[in-house]
């Protein structure tokens, strides 16, 4: 039994993370996103890019018949939806039941924070025995970034000042040159992109119940409930998050072959995870990437030999990777296969995603990578734990490095708090109203060409099919827009086969604003002169052009 000390211990770290992590992710979510006067806006530029499409696929949950919800790709009408829907279908149901668009965005998001949190609490609790290292474990995870703050040190001589600190000016620790644009996951990844939380939160817990199980001497009959439900959280994650499935198939895969003595038991999590991820997949992933070049191969992430590989991940994560090699090398001496196996893994997929790029963008390679970072911040915590309970210059050594691998990341967290400072409109007053009327005057399925811009709103809240959109992302999604995009920009430019290609590709409607005018040199009177006007809200007009298809 603990004593009472230990109880409050016990107690003391769960209560810190939720008064530390959980205030800051309450805090950050809840102003995230927001009305005012002039339109929808975002409080973070990553949010204000990605959430645009979060929006546009729970406004077709929210606002389509169930009939319609897997029509179509809200980027590229031709497309298959094989976007991993599962957060925003909960969103568009929360729309669908009475809530407000934001609060059907920002609860949510509230909610799978705080489950990722205790899940990681649990975890790292079982497998560092120790809630300070566990405690230590996320924040170093959470405040990930590498060398950006010697940057900052450098603005900070031309411009001293208190504000420096209370609103760093810039992201230090993105790399644009390698495709790098967030060293900090929460700031890049946590919440901007909204299948990471829930993804990650279930993979975690996934995890946590597989390692719970095979950890323990004897197993009873309950262990089997708890890799079921492990396994079923396992299974659900091609429809919430593939990158999370990818590292949790790899990680439990490792996991699974350390403990093959206990096969039969493994069943209960291999087999539930193997039938439902599965199915999942066949049903709604499957068939819907036509680019063959998908996924590649990459002789590291900055592609500029050792030399290059070496400056790349010392710049972008710091110390970080040398001290989870040590914390290894510390932690594993005499532990189980099983513990070995798992946080070999970290390394193993480390190197995998190196080599192998799962998407076209590069970018999104860093979903692995966070992945890594998670497993190498415990074991971080390990030697920083080692290093503290040595003497006097140990421990100056172990604050030094904490101070090291957390310095860009405090500073990168603090610019993502500063939502007074970073606003950016999502969709103005018009387009709202003209999108609310889309919804409501139009076809379900009724095409609509449009700009290429990630935040359109036909597609954000008109929930209807535009031909493209996006093209970065339609190409990252697996889809082969090449011809699609020549046709849409001839067809604005209202030339001789312009009625023909507005009929060959079924479009309905042609929607002209500043940024078809300005990106596709829209002929706005080659519309005006040919076609009713169906639609019209300040600057922006929308064209009935189905009379085209008889021409």
């Amino acid at each position: 039994m603990l004593s009472n000390s230990g109880k409050r211990t016990e107690i003391k770290y769960p209560a810190m993370l939720l008064l530390t992590w959980g205030l800051f992710f309450v805090i950050l979510f809840s102003r995230i996103l927001y009305f005012k006067p002039g339109g929808l806006y975002a409080g973070c530029v990553n949010v204000w890019s990605d959430w645009s499409l979060h929006i546009g696929m729970a406004s077709i949950f929210a606002y389509k018949s169930p009939a319609y919800w897997f029509s179509y790709h809200p980027m590229f009408a031709d497309g298959q939806l094989t976007y991993p829907f599962l957060t925003n279908m909960i969103s568009g149901f929360m729309m669908r039941a009475g809530f407000s668009l934001t609060q059907a965005f920002i609860w949510p998001s509230i909610a799978f924070s705080l489950a990722l949190l205790s899940g990681m609490y649990a975890l790292w609790r079982m497998l560092l025995r120790s809630p300070g290292k566990a405690y230590l474990a996320i924040s170093l995870f959470f405040l990930s970034a590498g060398l950006g703050f010697l940057s900052f040190l450098v603005d900070l001589s031309r411009n001293p000042g208190l504000g420096m600190f209370l609103n760093p000016p810039l992201e230090y620790s993105r790399l644009d040159s390698f495709q790098w644009y967030a060293g900090n996951f929460v700031t890049g990844m946590l919440a901007p992109q909204r299948a990471f939380l829930l993804g990650m939160a279930l993979a975690v817990w996934s995890l946590a119940g597989l390692l719970y199980v095979l950890l323990k001497r004897e197993s009873g009959e309950k262990d089997k409930i708890i890799l079921f439900i492990s396994g079923c959280l396992a299974g659900i994650l091609p429809v919430v998050h593939p990158h999370s499935l990818i590292a949790l198939v790899f990680l439990s895969g490792l996991i699974c072959l350390a403990s093959l003595k206990k096969w039969k038991l493994l069943c209960y999590y291999v087999i539930p995870a193997a039938l439902i991820s599965a199915t999942l997949y066949f049903v709604f992933i499957h068939g819907g990437i036509n680019n063959p070049h998908f996924m590649s191969f990459r002789r590291g992430y900055s592609n500029d030999g050792l030399k290059g590989f070496v400056k790349f991940w010392f710049w972008v994560w710091g110390f970080m990777i040398p001290a989870a090699i040590a914390g290894f090398a510390f932690f594993t001496r005499g532990k189980p296969p099983v513990i070995k196996a798992f946080f070999a893994g970290f390394f193993l997929l480390f190197v995998l995603a190196n080599f192998i790029v799962f998407q076209p963008v590069l970018w999104d390679n860093s979903k692995i990578f966070l992945w890594c970072y998670f497993g190498f911040s415990a074991l971080a915590a390990e030697l920083i734990a080692w290093l503290w309970n040595k003497k006097l210059a140990m421990k100056a050594l172990s604050a030094i490095l904490v101070l090291l691998l957390t310095f860009t990341g405090m500073l990168e967290l603090i610019h993502l708090q500063r939502i007074d400072k970073n606003s950016y409109q999502m969709l103005s007053n018009d387009e709202i109203a003209i999108a609310q009327e889309i919804r409501e005057k139009t076809g379900p399925l009724e095409r609509f060409a449009t700009s290429f811009t990630h935040k359109n709103p036909v597609m954000v809240l008109g929930c209807r099919p535009i031909l493209l959109g996006f093209t970065p992302w339609a190409w990252n999604f697996g889809f082969n827009y090449g011809e699609t995009e020549r046709d849409v920009r001839a067809m604005y430019f209202g030339g001789p086969d312009a009625a023909e290609l507005i009929a060959r590709h079924k479009v309905s409607y042609v929607y002209i604003s500043p940024a078809e005018m300005e990106d596709l040199k829209a002929n706005q009177s080659y519309f005006e002169g040919g076609f009713p006007l169906a639609f019209r809200r300040g600057d922006i007009s929308v064209y009935d052009v189905r009379s085209a298809w008889g021409k």
